[in-house]
């Protein structure tokens, strides 16, 4: 995620010199997105690993001759 990482220095640069817009290049937006893209992937995935893994797991208890 180099290139989020990137860019969050890139953003708390400029805020802290008080700029009022900030640009980028089109290929540092196309490695943001890419970057972005690749997380999201990885939250999906993760995501449905959990709810593959979820189980119902059913006990029953009894008396017994009690």
């Amino acid at each position: 995620m180099l290139h989020i990482n990137r860019f969050v220095d890139r953003l708390r640069h400029f805020e802290g010199r008080g700029a009022k817009d900030f640009t980028c290049t089109l290929d540092d937006a196309r490695n943001l997105h890419s970057d972005i893209t690749k997380l999201l992937s990885e939250l999906h995935d993760q995501a449905t690993q959990v709810q593959s893994k979820d189980e119902v797991i059913h006990v029953e208890i009894t008396g017994g001759g009690f």
